[in-house]
């Protein structure tokens, strides 16, 4: 874990809090709990999943997940790390992991749920929570011809699926 910022020897602590409370996410994913997984996120999170889906409040991911963990994510277990961390003051700090998922049954994550995650965590009371959170599938473009023409394909069948317009109104003026 690459450390950027900071100039004491409490940000290699500070550093390792966060990757504990990134394993603690992992952790509550792993088993199955959604009040568990939620725990590392303050009340006010805002969080966007892999798949653009934002929630904004600890008690959405919650009900979001908690049915999902009883039935398709039920028995997958995340995999991943902290890759490095970025103090941009005593108390507020950016983290990038990359990480994956092992779907129910396998016991190797599949490299089509490989993600890079970057988090916004503060630390109040003495204590560090994340307050943000942006889940990015990896999806390099141009790698090869074959990557960029399923990247070019699924665009187009997203366009047949979705809405006319998935923007609040105050973002299309």
């Amino acid at each position: 874990m690459k450390i950027h910022g900071g100039n004491s020897e409490a940000t290699g602590v500070d550093a390792n809090q966060l990757r504990a409370l990134y394993v603690a996410l992992m952790d509550g994913w792993n088993r199955g709990s959604a009040e568990a997984f939620a725990a590392p996120f303050a009340d006010d999170a805002d969080f966007v999943a892999f798949d653009g889906t934002r929630f904004r409040r600890r008690d959405e991911l919650i009900h979001f997940h908690d049915p999902l963990f009883r039935t398709h994510l039920k028995g997958t277990r995340l995999v991943g790390d902290v890759t490095d961390v970025r103090f941009l003051g005593p108390d507020v700090a950016v983290v990038h992991a990359f990480g994956g998922t092992v779907p129910r049954g396998r016991r190797e994550a599949t490299p089509e749920r490989d993600s890079l995650q970057t988090l916004v965590a503060v630390k109040r009371n003495d204590r560090w929570q994340f307050v943000a959170f942006q889940n990015t599938r990896v999806r390099p473009i141009g790698k090869n011809a074959l990557g960029t023409l399923c990247w070019l394909i699924g665009d187009w069948f997203w366009k047949w699926c979705l809405p006319k317009s998935q923007f609040p109104a105050s973002l299309e003026a």
